[in-house]
């Protein structure tokens, strides 16, 4: 393992078009969830991220992506839900997927992911952000009047959604765990690529390498001593194109 964390983001057709893509790899319990997705796009895009996810986990441990089996299990329903991990391994790994596009992430620790297309990119404007009775339930003061007072509303309250969302999944606490931390000091624009924000032993990432009407962030523990919020740590994330997945099937010689 040469990097703390390795992320993936890409379209989910191009990873479907990948040499060997297919539903060979799932398990028997991720074919039964891609069954029972309601529509073309969902089952695309699920397993779209769930073949990204084994190909971060075998390109961040030197494996082959064919060997790598994830397993979800729901800590309150025991439902094939909830945090992935990668069975008999020691290498945390987290997924995400936005009407087709998908990201991905591995680590040497738990790490969580998460990515949401922003409305009205695509024709240059920014929609309104949701109305204040759907913040109360994972926003906190602070945050909200600090949506209320950017000029692009919708970004920043996305912003501070998939932030909220990789913490989440990276702690494992569920989404009521939203409203009892408190992001309104750190920037609503991305920070500079490779430039986490530290959150005591945690840090945060924007993710840089993403189209333009997606926006996203992955959470990981940090290696070093804890820090206050917002404090810059150097960067140990490693960001795969498609180019360098394809690389990655080839050297292992196999389809994932």
């Amino acid at each position: 393992m040469t990097t703390a964390l390795t992320v993936a983001v890409a379209e989910s057709d191009r990873v479907l078009a990948l040499p060997g893509a297919g539903v060979s790899v799932l398990t028997d319990a991720e074919r039964r969830r891609l069954a029972a997705a309601r529509t073309e796009r969902a089952r695309a895009d699920f397993l779209a991220a769930h073949l990204l996810a084994r190909l971060c986990v075998a390109r961040h441990t030197g494996g082959a992506a064919r060997d790598v089996v994830l397993e979800q299990r729901c800590p309150l329903c025991s439902g094939p839900h909830g945090r992935p991990r990668v069975a008999g391994a020691r290498c945390g790994v987290s997924l995400s997927y936005a009407d087709g596009v998908v990201a991905a992430s591995a680590a040497d620790h738990p790490v969580g992911i998460d990515i949401e297309r922003l409305p009205g990119a695509a024709a240059g404007r920014d929609a309104p952000a949701p109305g204040p009775r759907g913040y109360g339930s994972f926003l906190t003061r602070g945050e909200i009047d600090r949506i209320r007072g950017s000029p692009a509303p919708r970004s920043a309250f996305l912003r501070l959604w998939v932030r909220k969302e990789a913490l989440v999944k990276l702690t494992a606490r569920g989404l009521p765990a939203m409203a009892d931390t408190d992001l309104s000091q750190l920037p609503p624009h991305p920070a500079a690529p490779g430039r986490p924000h530290r959150l005591g032993r945690i840090l945060l990432y924007d993710l840089s390498d993403v189209p333009s009407d997606v926006i996203g962030a992955v959470a990981v523990t940090a290696p070093g001593p804890p820090a206050g919020p917002g404090s810059p740590a150097a960067s140990g994330m490693q960001s795969l194109t498609i180019d360098d997945l394809i690389d990655t099937l080839s050297f292992q010689g196999a389809e994932p």
